[in-house]
């Protein structure tokens, strides 16, 4: 178990400045996003906090444009999503749970924690989201991604940037880019542990050490997740996961960093079929086993070369390894007879990446009226594919290689205006090149507490490996590409406690693969989606948050037909509360509206069926108490609710997580 080898290596490591003593305050990095948690939060002081109004803050984003900058000055729409509150009061244990309540989003879990989950944003398909873990890419060959097996262990935030990316990120950021960021380690030593079980014969072990001396700050972590049978013969579950930042100050004008992250899953592959569909209408697999191992390694490098230059370097690596193995024939589908047979897929991609940024100021006049900020930058990506499939006979190996040059210009006007335009040159082995933009604007009006704000611009998608070279493979596809735009309105009210938002939004695709009536890939498709996303966020005073998302979105490919498993509505709402000192509690609430999925009919085996809307809620309580503990809890789909995010793969019905956190600051 490499994985487990490391943590503990790991945390040896840092245990090492068990006794450091206090250093300087919280570094502008961390500092920059405010962290939205009851007041006393790691504090041992037990005298209740007073009622008084909240100071708001504005979140730092750094994905919108590849350089820091408040989230008023980017044109484009996005959303932040403090990590600390996600896994402390609303107790989420899965990346897709902190997603999920996202405006333009929607996840799809096939069953339960674990099971294959993907995301669409804004009506695009599950492969044109680009993934990142602090700013390096960890999408599989082909920009899929699977978000069911992510634990947010020492996560600081998550940014969602909605919208085509690729004139900063290249292929897959197609319709928007998430960028999942490691909390920076900060002061004493502290380590917290905690341990937790529930219903279906779960239970959670985390643990976390995180701190700072002198000049090295480091937080690692790690999170074990074991599961018995969840209603289904073969749905047991054994997750690692596991995470580690480490950051060196050299001096004022040079610093270095590294990240680690990476998981080991083993999970009875129940949700498997000969015709594809799941548990809900075929008889379980009960022979099926999958065994993943993901890892990704970063080293970044930023200099201030020049008062007016600032420098980046990164250089990476993300590998995932997955092993699926049927040792007996399954069932004979109910659909057609299909049979899919005794086999092993062995599946191993590589990407080693590398990248060069360069900010410069070029020009700031004294009074700080007029700034032009110029980012130049090259990247690469080497893509590594390597698969052993037994059960189609099909082996396939390969690689290609990217090189990208970008270029982008932020203008800020008076405080006022905020004007950037960027552009991407790049050049892939298989496609040869692409040349992608992107223009966005932020107007603000302090007047009145409004701003204005729009992007538009151009993506693409090289195809896969797997869609190339497969049994279902065409090796004449060309790369999906999206053209899109969105203008939206934001308005605070009461200095910042009520915000309003509206945006609307549209992409138009082209070249989209899907299968003919050959069972195999073809570019057979274009597509439009388009709708309105609309947010609201209420916090009177600190003791009280109040949020809504909806999103209203309208989908149809060239023949007419909407896009399987978009609903047409989604609303959420989030109520987070701490009425007494050390008593932290969260309300959420999720309706999907009925969209199209495929399923069986008496007619068709696959047919385009509808399946219905569902409201989900998750309600969540923890209690600090002795200065050093936590007692917490949280019931998920509390009223029960049967539903499938995927049609025939049914998900987990009421269920309970609950336990105990110890934390010691040394």
């Amino acid at each position: 178990m490499l994985s487990r080898l490391i943590v503990v290596l790991l945390l040896l490591a840092v245990s090492l400045t068990t006794f450091a003593e206090e250093i300087k305050p919280v570094a502008p990095e961390k500092a920059a996003v405010p962290a939205v948690i009851p007041p006393n939060e790691g504090s041992s002081k037990d005298a209740p906090a007073p009622l008084t109004p909240v100071v708001v803050s504005e979140p730092i984003v750094t994905t919108a444009a590849r350089i820091p900058e408040p989230i008023s000055s980017t044109g484009v729409s996005v959303s932040v999503i403090d990590g600390k509150q996600d896994r402390v009061i609303e107790q989420h244990i899965q990346l897709a749970d902190s997603l999920k309540y996202t405006p333009g989003i929607n996840v799809n879990q096939s069953g339960k924690q674990g099971d294959f989950t993907t995301m669409f944003t804004r009506g695009g398909n599950s492969n044109q989201t680009l993934f990142l873990f602090d700013g390096f890419k960890v999408n599989r060959q082909g920009g899929n991604f699977n978000l069911g097996p992510i634990d947010p262990v020492s996560i600081d935030r998550i940014e969602v940037v909605r919208g085509p990316s690729s004139s900063l990120y290249g292929t897959d950021a197609v319709t928007g880019a998430v960028n999942v960021i490691t909390a920076k380690g900060d002061g004493r030593p502290e380590l917290t542990t905690s341990v937790s079980a529930g219903t279906y014969g779960t239970d959670r072990e985390t643990i976390q050490m995180q701190g700072s001396e002198k000049k090295f700050s480091y937080d690692v972590g790690a999170s074990r997740v074991h599961r018995d049978q969840a209603t289904y013969v073969n749905s047991s579950l054994d997750l690692y996961n596991f995470s580690g930042r480490f950051d060196y100050e050299i001096n004022d004008n040079h610093s270095l960093k590294l990240v680690v992250r990476g998981l080991d899953q083993r999970k009875g592959f129940y949700e498997d079929s000969a015709s594809g569909y799941g548990p809900g209408v075929e008889i379980a697999d009960p022979n099926d086993k999958i065994l993943e191992h993901d890892l990704l390694l970063g080293v970044e490098y930023k200099a201030r070369l020049l008062p007016i230059w600032d420098m980046t370097l990164r250089f990476g690596s993300y590998s995932l390894a997955t092993h699926n193995e049927s040792i007996a024939p399954n069932p004979p589908s109910n659909f057609g007879g299909f049979s899919q047979g005794t086999g092993r897929t062995y599946t191993k991609e590589k990407t080693p990446q590398a990248g060069w940024q360069n900010d410069i100021t070029a020009f700031q006049d004294e009074c700080g009226n007029i700034k032009d900020v110029i980012t130049l930058g090259a990247d690469f990506e080497s893509d590594h594919f390597d698969q052993e499939d037994s059960q189609f006979g099909n082996n396939v190996a390969k690689k290609r290689d990217t090189w990208s040059l970008y270029a982008q210009n932020h203008l800020e006007l008076f405080q006022r205006a905020f004007i950037t335009g960027g552009i991407r040159r790049a050049q892939d082995e298989q496609f040869g090149e692409f040349t992608t933009a992107r223009g966005d604007a932020s107007l603000l009006f302090p007047e009145t507490d409004s701003r204005l704000h729009g992007s538009v611009g151009t993506a693409f998608r090289t195809p896969s490996f797997f869609e190339f070279y497969s049994a279902f493979g065409n090796p004449n596809l060309t790369p999906e590409k999206n053209t899109a735009y969105d203008v939206g309105v934001e308005q605070h009210f009461w200095c910042k406690k009520i915000t309003l938002g509206a945006t609307y939004f549209h992409n138009h695709f082209t070249n989209l693969i899907d299968f003919n009536k050959s069972f195999k890939f073809d570019n057979l498709r274009t597509a439009q989606t388009r709708g309105f996303e609309f947010n609201a966020e209420i916090k009177p005073i600190e003791q009280f948050t109040l949020r809504g998302t909806s999103t209203l979105m309208h989908t149809e490919d060239d023949n007419g037909q909407a896009l399987l498993r978009r609903p047409g509505a989604t609303y959420t709402a989030q109520a987070i509360a701490h009425p007494v000192c050390g008593l932290d509690l969260s309300l959420d609430l999720i309706h999907e509206g009925a969209r199209e999925d495929l399923g069986p009919a008496p007619k068709n085996a696959f047919a385009h069926v509808i399946n219905k809307s569902f409201t989900r809620v998750d309600v969540a309580a923890s209690y600090r108490f002795l200065c050093h503990w936590r007692v917490y809890g949280r019931v998920g789909n509390a009223t029960n609710a049967h539903y499938d995010e995927v049609k025939t793969f049914p998900s987990a019905g009421s269920n309970f997580l609950g336990g105990l956190e110890f934390t010691w600051k040394f």
